[in-house]
């Protein structure tokens, strides 16, 4: 009796992060959501007139970077910005990712020139300035800005209109984003383990209470997570981009090296523009080891839609997965998900907050019919706010609840063969603030919280933890 208490438990332990990480979508490669209302307030902001106001636009403007990443018209004033501060590389960065959202602004072709002249590669400023001086719907500073004309003193911000498709060219090659993180902190419950002295077990002699030769407590201590992700874009037309990249994060929890992880991430989209709407075509592959739980893998395909109306912006995406474990070969299954994500400004709360709302449906089918529990149908919600509070600092918050439904009894053994409901919810906070190092350059501090519970009709599937980590971020 005892050893199959144990078994159970075993099973609690392994299964429940393995249900999250079906029902939770995280934030891939490909999972950046759009900002619309308040970036493109910030892109349209007045050039400032003082080095102090340049600089604290800038500081500003580096603290909403992650969540307006797609929005060409913010990049370009980033990289402006920087080009103005005398920091080419850092400017080149930012406006040939602009570049690729948006070939046809004028201003960023030009500050994109200038930046690479600055770096001693003057070809493109001398052939940009060749095709422009005979135009007549060149704005006056951007010949300025080019050294087309006279009144070539001193520099300022302006876009005119698009110019004729032999002047719109996607920058040549592929743009390259990184990113790396190093936390440190303290968690409550390394390995989401319940909390049990006690099992009750339902045989066909009828219920047994048997208390635990080992009661299963929760792991709790420090830990550290390393994380680090490489981004590639490229642009071959109009309209047209290719993204692909790799992400790998690893945790570490001295004295408790059994709850251990690492997990790995390739993922590709392409999408493809026409006028409002945006299509996507996106593929992952994910693995995912450590002593936590027995190694997987997940391939993902999917495919979504966005749009930006009523000054938000919304995607609704399709996927199918397929999940292997590496031995347990009657937990592995197929999954499809149906998901809806929109994201709008919150004035109320200033110009650069907003807040989103996420839904997502979906069935995990079971490959092999005797796994516990067959199919899972799984529902989640979630609403996430982003804010700038004062001094700069960044806040990402988000409250997501999830409900997983068994389609048959996990075990006969555990309440007479019920079938397992799973009820989850996970709330996460996140504070950052840009340094502005020069010794660490483009590092931000940050600051993360997490508090997690499920709960279950089957016992040995509840558990509850908090986390809390600090440390920095690099973004280049």
């Amino acid at each position: 009796m005892l050893a199959g208490a144990g078994g159970f438990a075993t099973a609690a332990r392994a299964q429940a992060p393995q249900v999250v990480a079906a029902e939770l979508p995280s934030s891939s490669v490909s999972d950046v959501m759009r900002l619309a209302g308040y970036c493109n307030a910030l892109a349209a902001t007045a050039w400032p007139n003082t080095a102090a106001a340049r600089r604290a636009l800038l500081q500003r403007l580096e603290a909403l970077r992650q969540p307006c990443m797609s929005h060409g018209a913010y990049l370009a004033m980033l990289g402006a910005l920087w080009l103005e501060e005398g920091e080419p590389a850092q400017a080149l960065l930012w406006l040939e990712r602009s570049l690729l959202l948006d070939p046809t602004a004028l201003g960023t072709q030009a500050d994109h020139a200038l930046a690479l002249a600055a770096l001693g590669e003057t070809a493109a400023r001398d052939a940009l300035a060749r095709e422009w001086r005979e135009r007549t719907d060149i704005p006056p500073a951007l010949r300025q800005r080019l050294a087309l004309g006279p009144e070539a003193n001193s520099r300022t911000k302006g876009n005119g209109p698009a110019p004729p498709p032999s002047a719109v060219r996607p920058p040549d090659g592929w743009v390259s984003y990184r990113e790396a993180s190093l936390v440190g902190g303290y968690e409550t419950n390394l390995d989401h383990s319940p909390r049990l002295d006690e099992i009750t077990i339902t045989p066909p002699g009828g219920p047994q209470t048997e208390p635990l030769v080992t009661p299963l407590r929760p792991r709790r201590g420090p830990a550290m997570i390393g994380d680090m992700a490489w981004q590639l874009a490229r642009s071959p037309v109009v309209g047209t981009v290719f993204q692909t990249g790799i992400q790998g994060s690893v945790r570490h929890a001295p004295g408790n090296s059994g709850t251990d992880w690492h997990h790995l991430q390739w993922a590709g989209v392409a999408s493809q523009r026409w006028g409002p709407w945006r299509a996507q075509l996106h593929g992952h592959a994910t693995w995912v080891g450590g002593a936590l739980n027995e190694p997987y893998r997940l391939a993902r395909l999917g495919m979504s839609i966005d749009r930006e109306a009523i000054g938000c912006s919304h995607r609704l995406t399709l996927e199918g997965e397929v999940r292997r474990l590496r031995t347990t070969r009657s937990a592995d299954g197929r999954t499809t998900v149906t998901a809806w994500n929109s994201l709008c400004p919150l004035n109320l709360l200033g110009s650069d907050s907003a807040i989103g709302i996420a839904g997502r449906i979906g069935i995990d089918r079971a490959d092999d019919p005797t796994r516990p529990g067959g199919d899972q149908r799984h529902a989640s919600v979630g609403l996430r706010l982003l804010s700038t509070l004062g001094g700069g600092i960044r806040l990402d918050a988000t409250l997501r609840a999830t409900r997983v439904l068994d389609s048959e009894g996990y075990s006969p053994l555990l309440e007479n063969g019920a079938t397992r409901r799973l009820h989850q919810t996970q709330l996460t906070l996140e504070l950052s603030k840009p340094l502005q190092l020069r010794w660490l350059y483009g590092a931000e501090a940050l600051v993360q919280f997490q508090a997690v519970r499920q709960s279950s009709n089957l016992v040995i599937f509840n558990y509850e933890g908090l986390a809390t980590y600090g440390g920095l971020r690099w973004r280049w």
